[in-house]
């Protein structure tokens, strides 16, 4: 248990070795919030035609269940081509911090900031990520993920600069992701009711 709580604290030492960069495993041009948003509407819509069928609703009723759904979808399509990720920016970055008592930590950022950014041998402070918020959990088999790594001017700081990792999913893949379970939700308030 010490173990764990010592992985998730704030580290700060030197980059031992190389930084090797490679692609993100999750194409920032994926559209998993669209996907499950258009599966959500295909089942709510299905739902209330079923009900329609079965004569428990009138027209009217109807008519809102397969619009409401078709608009969110078609809110979602418009969300992502005006706010599209941007494709092929990220990148996973792993390196080895070696810490002031000697240990050694593997980490890994995801992002997309330049290469040069990081080098062997720079002062760095580690902001540790909170499971499953930037995509990658607080540990794996290769390392620790991070919120962000400082580089600082030396082993105290100041901070020179700060890489910032990059989330999983663009904000408009999230809300959809969102949408597609409230209308689940409201999928089964409809069946439930029924």
């Amino acid at each position: 248990m010490n173990r764990d709580r010592r992985q998730v604290a704030p580290a700060a030492g030197v980059v031992a070795g190389p930084v090797r960069v490679t692609a993100a495993t999750v194409p920032t041009g994926s559209v998993p919030g669209l996907v499950a948003v258009s599966a959500a509407a295909l089942i709510c819509v299905a739902a209330w035609a079923g009900r329609a069928l079965t004569g428990e609703i009138g027209s009217g009723l109807l008519a809102a269940g397969v619009i409401t759904p078709l608009l969110v979808v078609a809110a979602v399509v418009v969300a992502h081509r005006r706010y599209p990720a941007p494709s092929g920016a990220d990148t996973v970055w792993e390196f080895t911090v070696r810490a002031g008592d000697g240990t050694r930590i593997p980490v890994l950022l995801r992002t997309g900031a330049p290469r040069g950014s990081l080098r062997p041998r720079d002062q760095v402070r580690l902001v540790p990520a909170r499971p499953g918020r930037r995509g990658v959990p607080a540990r794996s088999g290769r390392g620790r993920a991070v919120q962000a790594v400082e580089v600082l001017a030396g082993p105290d700081g100041p901070v020179l600069r700060r890489i910032a990792a990059s989330p999983a999913l663009s904000p408009v893949q999230r809300a959809g992701l969102f949408l597609a379970v409230l209308l689940l939700a409201a999928t089964v308030a409809t069946l439930l009711t029924a």
